[in-house]
């Protein structure tokens, strides 16, 4: 004959919900501090994709006269800085060849960690997008 086994009701708090929390709130944390990295890279290469279409539309003015690309060059420096760029030592370049144009920009950003735990992180991102023509 089946005997009924009576369990004891679980704890609201055991250690398998700890560790969960635990492991959400890294996940959470991580995310925080990183995602907007990755954002602003995306954001970057966007304002690099859309300088390049302004240039592809007037290609032998750019080549032609030297001030229009570095006044170029200076609207894509603004459109990083309006997108978050904030490093004072941002590079940004437009290079023309033969049958290529090269934007690019490099850009450091640091990550402070909260009590200081890890001593202040640099990532230096270089983003580059190339027109053919």
């Amino acid at each position: 004959m089946a005997q009924a086994i009576k369990y004891k009701k679980p704890r609201r708090f055991n250690s398998v919900t700890v560790v969960l929390l635990v492991i959400t709130g890294l996940t959470i944390f991580f995310a925080y501090q990183y995602l907007p990295l990755f954002m602003q890279k995306q954001e970057a290469y966007r304002v690099l994709e859309e300088t390049g279409s302004a240039f592809a539309g007037k290609r032998t003015y750019y080549q032609k006269k030297a001030d229009a690309t570095e006044a170029l060059r200076q609207r894509m420096t603004n459109d990083l800085r309006r997108v978050g760029v904030q490093d004072p030592d941002l590079e940004t370049w437009i290079e023309l060849d033969e049958h290529e144009a090269e934007f690019g920009a490099v850009y450091s950003i640091f990550i402070e960690w909260p009590f200081q735990l890890i001593p202040k992180q640099e990532f230096v991102y270089e983003v580059q997008h190339i027109v053919t023509y």
